[in-house]
């Protein structure tokens, strides 16, 4: 199983430290400037000495903002979870230690700063509550509830799929239930902590409303536009991406599959009230989506909302196409698309041929006469096929 790894950053002492000094001396500066015009000092000395302050405020500032942050490091693999301070060190636990997690915050302290023992969170940022058993049973004890725990806080981004992830796959190693005792345990830890249910209810969709009983802060939908890093925001862009691509793969399958086409002809049909929206979407999210990533978070945030219409879209597209089938069809267009069915699971099953070419092609001219008559409306690419697998079976025929 791939490591999966979120990065939360966070100011260190030298930018606090850079920019109070800097803070400073612009304000010593300014009480110069007044001071030295009130002494009658010469216009030449009071600049240079106003220009030298703010210089030096501009360096210190400068210095600052270029030290690198610091960050807080989770990472979990198929055995074990890793976290800690990257300025420091990391520590580590098996996942099957894992007793539970929860999701609080937001941190009103970067803990990793002050040197609080097991509290790595990051001020304004959301974090991971994580309770794992240790080792060693207490002492007269046999039963692994008992078990001594530690309890760490963890800092996370909210809006970085890979914290999504993390989350998913801490679900699947932490125990069912915590118990009445250990969560009065937790509370008196972190009494903001949003306690997350496991194992309890099926995941939901990316794009659909949580079930009852999930937590409020909502970890699955996170928006470009609210991102915490412009790592997070590439990567939700990303995730945008492969969905529309897995979109329209999707439908690729109902345009060049005609046994897709004879079965549910409502997805592909650009008269169906479903498939209109479905095809308005497409054009939509097609017009926003760019080679790469655009480096502008309005741009990108466009985009990957215009995915979310389009992947309901294509939910509410394809439900109805399967749902009525060729119902919505006159009686006798529907007896005469159940023969092009019957006709080309013939062709499919048959290994000659010539019968073959002879089924695909009744099967074309059904669907040919179907569309001139202007009852059926299936895309080029469909027609297309149905052509190229007449084709086909024609020239694997003898000579």
């Amino acid at each position: 199983m791939v490591s999966i790894t979120c990065r939360t950053e966070y100011l260190t002492g030298r930018h606090h430290n850079s920019a109070a000094a800097a803070g400073l001396l612009t304000v010593t500066a300014l009480v110069a400037l007044v001071g030295l015009r009130v002494a009658g000092v010469g216009g030449m000395t009071t600049a240079a000495v106003v220009a030298g302050l703010l210089g030096c405020s501009m360096a210190i500032a400068a210095h600052g903002r270029l030290g690198r942050r610091g960050a807080v490091l989770l990472t979990v693999d198929d055995e074990t979870v890793y976290f800690g301070d990257e300025r420091r060190e990391l520590v580590s636990y098996p996942l099957e230690s894992l007793r539970s997690f929860a999701v609080g915050g937001s941190a009103d302290e970067t803990s990793a700063s002050t040197g609080r023992s097991q509290h790595l969170t990051v001020f304004g940022q959301k974090y991971l509550a994580l309770t794992f058993a240790r080792d060693v049973l207490k002492v007269g004890s046999h039963v692994d509830d008992d078990l001594d725990t530690d309890r760490w806080r963890v800092a996370i981004v909210e809006g970085d799929p890979a914290v999504t992830a993390i989350v998913d796959r801490l679900r699947a190693h932490a125990p069912e239930r915590v118990s009445t005792r250990k969560q009065a345990a937790a509370a008196d830890v972190a009494r903001s902590t949003v306690s997350v249910s496991v194992g309890s209810a099926p995941e939901p969709e990316d794009d659909g409303p949580l079930p009852r009983g999930e937590p409020d802060v909502d970890l699955r939908r996170p928006r470009i536009a609210d991102a915490g890093t412009e790592e997070a925001a590439r990567r939700l862009w990303e995730e945008s991406v492969r969905r529309h691509d897995e979109i329209l793969r999707a439908y690729a399958g109902y345009e060049l599959d005609p046994a897709m086409l004879l079965r549910y002809p409502a997805v592909t049909d650009v008269t169906v009230e479903q498939t209109q929206d479905f095809h308005h979407a497409l054009d939509e999210a097609g017009a926003l989506r760019t080679d790469a990533y655009p480096g502008d978070r309005g741009i990108a945030d466009a985009y990957q909302q215009s995915v979310r219409r389009l992947r309901r879209a294509w939910i509410a597209c394809e439900k109805h196409g399967r749902r009525v089938g060729t119902g919505y069809l006159d009686p006798a267009d529907r007896n005469s698309l159940d023969t092009a069915l019957k006709l080309y699971n013939h062709a499919a099953a048959s290994s000659t041929p010539t019968e073959q070419a002879s089924y695909y092609g009744r099967v074309r001219d059904i669907v040919s006469t179907m569309t001139d008559r202007g009852v059926l409306h299936p895309p080029q690419a469909a027609l297309s096929e149905l052509e190229n697998v007449t084709r086909r079976a024609l020239e694997a025929g003898p000579a």
